[in-house]
């Protein structure tokens, strides 16, 4: 009897054994870890939906510590921010994770650092005190018509060539003239630029900027031919000589404020700077607002990153105001990686720009196309998505289909009396087995596609309707 009680015993426990055995290999089956090696932090995520939740976390986070901001309120004239660091690198955010809170204060004053151009190119750099605010600029607004072209017309007048002047600006998302670090030679951006040269980018779609009287993108790498890299996951450099490429294309403004400025520190900043100078490319972004005079009428250009500086963006504003520039566009490097639908920090923030002086609002970061609003009679075109971007998964259909943006701008003496935007779809890259950086005009189902995409996207806001 003992011994019969010793071996049931021994079976019992053979049994709870081999069943924690058999739940521990279950649950490792079902459960996959995925770590943020920006905090830390450990993510449990189903197995079956690790790829959907895996497309969900920013390719790149580059603070530690997020700023909370308080909701705008578009009938104040105060703004709550939190005060600036010295490098704009160390105030880089994700750009989703702003909170909006409620409680204005009082606006921030300070310098800001103006670079003016005018046409052939001079550059000047100057200091200021920041002026007074400005009061808003009333418009009369038209519904646009039921096209993916719209205009808006603010008032009657009467066409006198000697009053009324145009100019036609087109403007691309996220340009990265290099491959991330870590990138093999072969199929890499370099390889093409050594195949193929500085010519060969843009090729496809060269027309378009030559008939453009300002050409505008988002330069997203640092160009310079030293550096240290900031310990990013992604960080992009390009020789200084890649400026080449963006003559060579027609693109002679490109913003700057953008979470990739400063992936080679301050020193890869500063050569970016003096080799964009050194080639006539005019930039702006973060404390530098650009001036230029283009067909007679003075265009200003302002760049942001995130929501949390818009008493900078503002001060820039009251800037150009004052210096009787004609146009005024704002950058903003927004928003959340991926999401196709504008977030409610970005809509305060564009309302805001835009009660403030703005006349267009352009924004990029989350690499896929967002909505377009009008709003008091002002186009703001929340994300523009890549022109050329080696950072996505070149299957992925919203990271390679995206439009240049264009809006003419008609004014009458100094007042802009009408606007109208043109929206050609594009593709990323022209090779659908491998990205080989050269966008290509969309055509037949995949540009019905993307011009569908963007009304739908738009449709919150009846732009289209």
């Amino acid at each position: 009897m003992i011994q019969a009680k010793k071996i049931i015993g021994k079976i019992i426990k053979f049994c709870i054994c081999y069943a924690m055995i058999f739940i521990c290999v279950f649950l490792y089956s079902r459960i996959s870890i995925i770590t943020d090696e920006y905090n830390n932090t450990l993510f449990f995520v189903d197995s079956e939906n690790y790829r959907k939740y895996e497309k969900s976390i920013p390719e790149q986070t580059e603070v530690h510590e997020t700023t909370e901001i308080p909701e705008i309120s578009t009938d104040s004239t105060e703004i709550k921010t939190e005060p600036e660091t010295e490098k704009p690198y160390e105030e880089y955010i994700d750009l989703d994770l702003i909170d909006l809170k409620e409680e204005p204060i009082p606006e921030q004053t300070g310098q800001l650092k103006i670079l003016v151009i005018t046409e052939p190119p001079t550059t000047t750099t100057e200091y200021f005190e920041i002026p007074e605010v400005i009061p808003d600029i009333e418009t009369e607004i038209i519904e646009p018509i039921n096209s993916i072209n719209t205009t808006e017309s603010f008032e009657d007048y009467e066409y006198d060539p000697e009053q009324t002047r145009e100019i036609l600006i087109s403007a691309v998302g996220d340009l990265t003239l290099a491959s991330n670090y870590n990138k093999a030679y072969a199929n890499s951006f370099y390889e093409y630029y050594d195949l193929y040269g500085p010519g060969y980018f843009c090729e496809n779609v060269a027309h378009i900027f030559e008939e453009s009287d300002c050409v505008v993108a988002n330069l997203e790498c640092a160009l310079t031919d030293g550096g240290t890299r900031q310990g990013n996951v992604y960080a992009y450099k390009g020789p200084a000589k890649y400026t080449d490429i963006l003559t060579a294309s027609n693109i002679d403004v490109v913003n700057r404020a953008n979470n990739h400025s400063y992936d080679y520190s301050q020193s890869g900043y500063n050569d970016t700077t003096d080799a964009l100078n050194k080639a006539g490319i005019d930039h702006y972004g973060y404390d530098s607002v650009l001036i230029k005079e283009i067909n007679g009428i003075k265009v200003g250009f302002v760049g942001t990153v995130g929501t949390g500086s818009l008493s900078s963006v503002k001060n820039g504003l009251d800037y150009l105001a004052e210096n009787g520039v004609e146009i005024k566009i704002v950058s903003f490097h927004w928003g959340i990686m991926d999401q196709r639908i504008a977030n409610q920090s970005q809509v305060n923030a564009a309302h805001y720009v835009i009660d403030n002086g703005a006349d267009l609002v352009i924004g990029h970061h989350p690499h896929v196309l967002q909505g377009i609003e009008i709003y008091k009679g002002k186009y703001i075109a929340y994300s523009i998505g890549n022109f050329i971007f080696d950072g996505n998964v070149i299957s992925d259909i919203e990271n390679r289909t995206s439009v240049i943006f264009q809006q003419k701008f008609i004014l009458n003496g100094s007042k802009i009396v009408e606007s109208s935007i043109n929206l050609i779809p594009i593709l990323t890259i022209s090779n659908m087995s491998r990205n080989n950086f050269k966008p290509m005009l969309a055509t037949g189902g995949d540009k019905d596609a993307i011009l569908s995409k963007i009304k739908a996207r738009s449709a919150g806001y009846h732009t289209f309707d």
